[in-house]
């Protein structure tokens, strides 16, 4: 192999040596008496033919498959170069199709193939159970307070812990300054579970993780670097959070990953982690903690199932459940439970990404036969010369492989600024738990990708070509022996289908298109301008009594009020197009194990009037609605229609534990975000109860603010930035200690409540843009090339007095023809395809018909387009001209 790759070196010293050696015989020969042009012919004589020797030696040093693949690379590169126009557009093209996998598959490899960050991530799993009965199933990886402690405290094959959720917290950080942060709440052995250690201290005590145990804090290493410098005394010191102090324990390493980042109202990433304390009451009696749990040494998955299972009796006692449901207990990966929600979306933007690059090997597939034909001379004369089938398929495959590699390079860079765009687009919405990026595996695939293209798109055109008539080729001199029909059709087959393919993913597109225009043009239900919003966190020991946390809001919102250009303020517990609390409640007349769900929502006066809702009967909240005077509530129209259809709502009485209350009035419905019940949209106008902030407990206020952050609600006739200023100083003028969490606008806040369905609507209409300019570079290239080839026969109709019109007509109505029948196949398909997509429309159905018309007009105007345009090439054609150059 060594001599192989130095055989020119090795072949030039050897020239010089027999060069020396032939110097040598001619000077000892003239010595001899011999005249110099006779000596010369003697020493070559005796010596040999040196390039003889040469070769025979060279062909020693070579190695056949290595040398026949070099010649075929150097032989493929110069036909490249040779046509730039064919070799730029088949790069863009394989470029397009490949960066798209790439930048798709690098999200795909890091949330599902990319093993977890723990050690022996394999045996990680999360709680879950299954509920069945005759009227359905349902699946779920949430553990309430008894399902947790029945697998952590009689489990033998596992180790279990749980995790609460994320949330945003208030911490006074050091010089008094208040800090908003993000808190996790875990149990004891969480960290254990996981398998990583504090890089300082300890973790949580089972002590610690009782209800009365102390106040203990785990700190994030970018929260100890940013707070104590990265001090390692830090251990034993108190810090005040939420209102309480708390000892910090331990501190976690730099590279530590959380696996639950997001909360309802939380953003992404964990500085503190605080116990637990799990209960069977409260927030442990509903289904909203993380149970998650690692599997023995020397355990398997089915000894681990088979003993939950057996658990299932105690986990469900206190479980109020018909007759006929049965419900079981068991576990699933830890992986496989935190991409639940994010597989079906991820693939299906793989199979969108899978679509791009299929019509992308067929284009290229279609742009070779093309080229193919005006490369008839030179393949017939090769194999004339000697060349058999199998050198010419090997030469041209070659090609195809040089093609795709150089796409996948290009398809490298720009997947990797396709995948800086996605983040840029909305990526971060999603829940990731590990960095997206171009690793090993990605660079693989990509190229793994480029090489099996080069042989889907390649080998067509080079079994086609390897079949030419060699006579009629060499005899007929031009491009007539691959232009009949039977040729052509391969061409029109692969037109043909990338525009059925292209018809798929555009119909994708336009019914998530149309799922998202929809959902944006919702009736907000009330007025979105102008209206500011600011968020703070009240899971706070501070904020236990209902006197103080209505003090907060009477004295903040009478400074807000305060402030030029306020045109109104109130404070809500959920803001519009965000998810609200679930509770249970019943009809004053009806038996109280008779509840059923709804939202709820606690609002201070002059919250609605600042929205503008509108009254549709009785009156709304006011500042009479004291602790003192009686339960009262509004109602929406949504809530109305649900739970009193064809009623009078106003003046009845609902219950809610203990608790009840009268109905004094009914708004107009106000959008809101997912419900956590039922099934609806990701927002719609959601069944609500209203009561006043004033009329709330200490026990639900401390419930409610563990999960949700009640929001000052301002109209104002000036700019965000110019209110900021003045609304954080009227709060923490009455709370120096409170700090803001985040402000937005209303229209922000729809913003983000819908930036996944914007996110897969634009990348998915991105795509299918990429499909349609594809179906449109192949429909034109096939026009093209058919208006090259037929150039005799169309001079011929032209002499024989044909108009241009009905020329162009014959070559423009194959295109359209071709078009439309993958149109039609298309379109069948995506009828299909589309109900794949049902769990991601609302307001559209899956046959919306609007939808399907939109795309077969719009594909067949851009193939009108894509023939027109080298049809326009019949104008220029002078009969004679072309007679004669035939």
């Amino acid at each position: 192999m060594r001599r192989f790759f130095r055989r020119g070196r090795l072949d030039a010293e050897r020239a010089r040596e027999m060069q020396a050696h032939l110097d040598h015989y001619v000077d000892d020969l003239i010595a001899a008496g011999h005249p110099r042009d006779r000596a010369i012919r003697e020493a070559r004589r005796r010596f040999g033919n040196p390039a003889a020797i040469r070769e025979e030696i060279y062909e020693m040093n070579s190695l056949p498959v290595f040398e026949t693949l070099l010649r075929d690379l150097r032989y493929a590169f110069r036909m490249l170069r040779k046509t730039p126009g064919f070799t730029a557009v088949a790069l863009i093209t394989l470029g397009l199709g490949i960066g798209a996998n790439t930048a798709v598959f690098s999200v795909v490899n890091a949330l599902l193939l990319e093993p977890l960050p723990y050690p022996q991530p394999e045996r990680l799993a999360l709680i879950s159970y299954d509920a069945r009965s005759p009227r359905g199933e349902n699946h779920s990886t949430g553990s309430d307070g008894q399902m947790f402690m029945t697998v952590r405290d009689n489990a033998k094959t596992v180790d279990a812990a749980a995790v609460g959720g994320t949330t945003g917290v208030n911490l006074l950080a050091a010089e008094n300054q208040a800090a908003y942060v993000q808190q996790q709440r875990v149990s004891a052995g969480y960290f254990r579970v996981l398998g990583v250690a504090p890089l300082v201290g300890r973790e949580f005590t089972p002590e610690e993780d009782r209800a009365g145990g102390d106040a203990a804090v785990i700190l994030s290493h970018g929260l100890w670097r940013r707070l104590f410098q990265g001090d390692p005394s830090v251990l034993g010191r108190a810090i005040l959070l939420r209102g309480e102090q708390y000892t910090v324990v331990g501190v976690m390493p730099a590279s530590f990953e959380v696996t639950e980042r997001h909360s309802f109202q939380a953003g992404q990433g964990v500085d503190l982690w605080t116990p637990l304390r799990p209960s069977t009451k409260g927030e442990g009696g509903g289904v909203n903690y993380s149970g998650i749990a690692r599997l023995r040494d020397g355990v398997s998955w089915t000894q681990a199932r088979s003993e939950l299972q057996q658990l299932s009796g105690q986990a469900f006692s206190l479980w109020q459940m018909q007759p006929d449901v049965t419900v079981t207990l068991g576990l699933v990966s830890m992986q496989e439970g935190l991409t639940a929600d994010l597989r079906q979306p991820l693939m299906m933007l793989w199979g969108a990404v899978a679509i791009v690059l299929v019509i992308a090997c067929v284009n290229i597939a279609g742009l070779l036969l093309a080229r193919g034909s005006t490369r008839t001379r030179e393949i017939v004369t090769r194999m004339a010369l000697g060349s058999g089938r199998a050198a010419v398929i090997r030469q041209l495959l070659v090609e195809s492989g040089v093609l795709a590699i150089a796409g996948g390079v290009a398809g490298l860079l720009l997947g990797w600024g396709a995948l800086e765009a996605l983040k840029r687009l909305g990526l971060d919405t999603f829940d990731f738990w590990q960095p997206i990026r171009l690793d090993w595996r990605v660079l693989v695939v990509t190229m793994a990708t480029a090489i099996v293209t080069s042989v889907i798109f390649g080998l067509m055109p080079a079994m086609q070509a390897s079949r030419l008539d060699v006579q009629a080729g060499l005899s007929e001199g031009g491009t007539r022996a691959v232009a009949g029909a039977a040729n052509r059709w391969p061409r029109k087959l692969l037109v043909i289908g990338e525009v059925a393919l292209g018809v798929v993913l555009l119909i994708s597109a336009g019914l998530l298109l149309r799922t998202f225009v929809h959902l944006r043009n919702q009736n907000p239900g009330f007025d979105a301008g102008d209206v500011v919003t600011a968020s703070v966190s009240l899971q706070d020991a501070r904020y236990r009594d209902p006197a103080k946390v209505n003090y907060l809001f009477t004295e903040t919102l009478r400074k807000v009020r305060a402030i030029p250009g306020v045109q109104g303020a109130g404070v809500a517990l959920g803001l519009p197009y965000e998810r609200l609390l679930n509770n249970g409640f019943s009809k004053i007349e009806d038996p109280p194990t008779e509840t059923k769900i709804t939202n709820q929502s606690y609002v201070t006066p002059g919250y609605f009037e600042t929205l503008r809702v509108p009254l549709r009967a009785g009156r709304l909240l006011t500042d009479s609605d004291t602790s003192e005077s009686p339960g009262v509530a509004v109602v929406n129209e949504a809530f109305v229609r649900r739970y009193f259809k064809g009623e009078h709502p106003v003046g009845r009485r609902i219950r809610s534990g203990s608790l009840e209350r009268e109905i004094v009035g009914v708004i107009g419905d106000i959008q809101q975000g997912s419900a956590g019940w039922g099934n609806f949209g990701p927002i719609s106008p959601l069944p609500c109860v209203y009561i006043p902030a004033s009329q709330t407990s200490s026990g639900f206020l401390t419930l409610v603010h563990t999960w949700f952050q009640p929001s000052w609600v301002v109209r104002t006739g000036g700019t965000v930035a110019a209110l900021l200023p003045d609304l954080e100083r009227a709060i923490q003028g009455v709370d120096a200690q409170l700090p803001i969490a985040k402000v937005r606008t209303v229209t922000e806040v729809r913003g983000d409540t819908l930036a996944q369905q914007q996110f897969m609507m634009s990348l998915v209409a991105g795509l299918g843009f990429i499909a349609l300019v594809l179906a449109a570079i192949g429909i034109h290239g096939l026009i093209a090339s058919s208006v090259s080839e037929r150039t005799r026969e169309l001079g011929i109709r032209l002499a024989l007095g044909a108009t241009a019109a009905q020329t162009m007509q014959a070559v423009i109505v194959p295109g359209l023809v071709l078009a439309t029948i993958g149109v039609a196949i298309g379109g069948a398909s995506a009828l299909a395809v589309s109900r794949l997509l049902r769990s991601f429309l609302w307001g559209v159905t899956p046959t919306d018909p609007l939808t399907f018309a939109a795309v077969v007009i719009l594909l067949l105007g851009v193939a009108l387009a894509a023939s027109v345009i080298p049809a326009m090439r019949v104008l220029r054609l002078d009969p004679a001209l072309t007679l004669r150059a035939e």
